[in-house]
């Protein structure tokens, strides 16, 4: 009769709970419980994460048709209108019209995506949630 040789996780669970090595193995696996327990909780109650509709202007557009598609579409339901930048970076420039779409609904989203296509200048909007 021949005998077989212990299988790999038979090997490992022999090293991992040898005596001298029984209290580094503990450690190591409270840190590792510990570790999801946070990451759980992490997902679970931190706040979600900011959500911004920007419109993208062709290049060729006015100051003048950026304000009017401001003043044509305003808030809509929870698609808060961002007021705009008053610092002097080209990004604020180039895009100066912002709406955070945190908590809106898919209807609120829709009617201020509709208004902002059919202004003049519009290139297009782009949803960006914060993180991405």
């Amino acid at each position: 009769m021949a005998v077989s040789s212990p299988t790999a996780v038979g090997r490992a669970w022999q090293y991992v709970s040898a005596p001298q090595r029984r209290l580094a193995s503990v450690a190591v696996s409270l840190a590792v419980i510990g570790l999801i327990v946070f990451g759980v909780y992490a997902s679970v109650s931190a706040p979600p994460p900011l959500q911004e509709a920007v419109v993208y202007f062709r290049p060729d557009a006015t100051t003048a048709q950026k304000d009017a598609a401001r003043a044509a579409c305003p808030t809509v339901g929870k698609a808060v209108q961002e007021p705009p930048d008053r610092n002097k970076l080209v990004s604020s420039r180039v895009y100066p019209l912002r709406y955070n779409v945190s908590e809106a609904s898919t209807e609120d989203r829709a009617a201020v995506y509709a208004c902002i296509y059919r202004q003049p200048g519009v290139n297009g909007i782009n949803q960006e949630t914060q993180g991405q």
